[in-house]
């Protein structure tokens, strides 16, 4: 071989082994994996469900009511619905037979951070008697950071559960959902939102899809996922830019009052005062920037608040 062609092959090595997802090449035919979505009509769980339906996935997806608007929603798009419950053993096995993978997630609203372990424990129980082959379970940013805030330690206490159970594993570690912005779109369509964190207060935020998206690279890439756990966000932003987001989205100024902090724990919950707290003093470590060069896909807050039809009057 020539050196001319030597440099030309050299390049060309070096080109591929720059892009992303280049060592994971999926190399499988989805449709033969069949993979359980807990919460499925939920937000998380919904955003994996569609992702992975539409990357070709068979999904099949955890419900306690099949019958349920968003159940038959799913449906309608091809994914399988099945009736389950995570304090019900006996249907979380049934759901599980032949599954390839499963994607974990539960909330601590409505039966506490106690029952949201329990539940968590018993599905990956299930997942492991079943033989699963790859458990995606999707924690919180700050689950390493010793915050002392209860549901944020329990997903620290589900990692580690998870650990002990020797099944090929991912965790992914979102940051604060986008979706939270919906409680103060009405505030925002009247010009103002207010919250008890000052308006230069940068957090990272992260949109329910792109937590679809990573889950998926996690089941094409299994090479690169496995034994892994990652923290994801979308964008870094103050309270400040985001009032600012939201005025370009709505079309007219959204401006960004700070609530005076003895005011907001006169009314707040424990719960709310200690993430609150926690805002205040610390951040989530995730450099934003280095993600964002791997994964342009990424959802900004602006585009994030299109999809949901903010500003579609105007």
């Amino acid at each position: 071989m020539t050196i001319a062609k030597l440099r030309l092959v050299s390049l060309f090595l070096i080109t591929l082994a720059s892009l992303p997802f280049a060592a994971g090449a999926q190399d499988f035919d989805r449709s033969t994996r069949t993979i359980l979505v807990a919460g499925a009509t939920g937000t998380q769980g919904g955003a994996v469900a569609r992702e992975l339906n539409a990357r070709g996935y068979h999904v099949r997806g955890l419900t306690r009511n099949p019958d349920s608007e968003r159940a038959r929603t799913l449906s309608a798009l091809g994914i399988e619905m099945v009736q389950g419950n995570f304090d019900d053993p006996e249907s979380l096995d049934e759901a599980l037979v032949d599954a390839y993978g499963a994607f974990s997630v539960q909330q601590y609203r409505g039966v506490g951070v106690d029952g949201e372990i329990r539940q968590g424990k018993a599905f990956a129980d299930a997942a492991k008697r079943a033989g699963v082959q790859h458990f995606v379970y999707t924690s919180v940013a700050k689950a390493t950071l010793n915050t002392g805030v209860p549901q944020f330690e329990s997903k620290l206490l589900l990692e580690n559960y998870i650990r002990s159970l020797d099944i090929p594993f991912t965790i992914i570690r979102p940051a604060s959902f986008m979706a939270t912005f919906e409680a103060w779109r009405e505030d925002a369509e009247n010009g103002r939102i207010s919250g008890p964190l000052p308006a230069s207060l940068e957090r990272v935020f992260i949109a329910p899809q792109d937590i679809g998206r990573f889950t998926a690279e996690a089941f094409d890439h299994p090479q690169e996922w496995l034994g892994r756990a990652e923290a994801v966000a979308g964008q870094k932003i103050s309270y400040g830019e985001v009032a600012a987001s939201m005025g370009r989205v709505l079309g007219h100024p959204v401006e960004y009052y700070q609530i005076p902090w003895d005011e907001f724990t006169a009314t707040a919950t424990p719960t709310a005062v200690a993430r609150e707290g926690w805002y205040l003093e610390n951040s989530d470590p995730i450099d934003v920037d280095a993600l964002r060069a791997r994964y342009p896909w990424l959802t900004t807050l602006e585009q994030y608040l299109r999809t949901r039809g903010w500003g579609e009057e105007n």
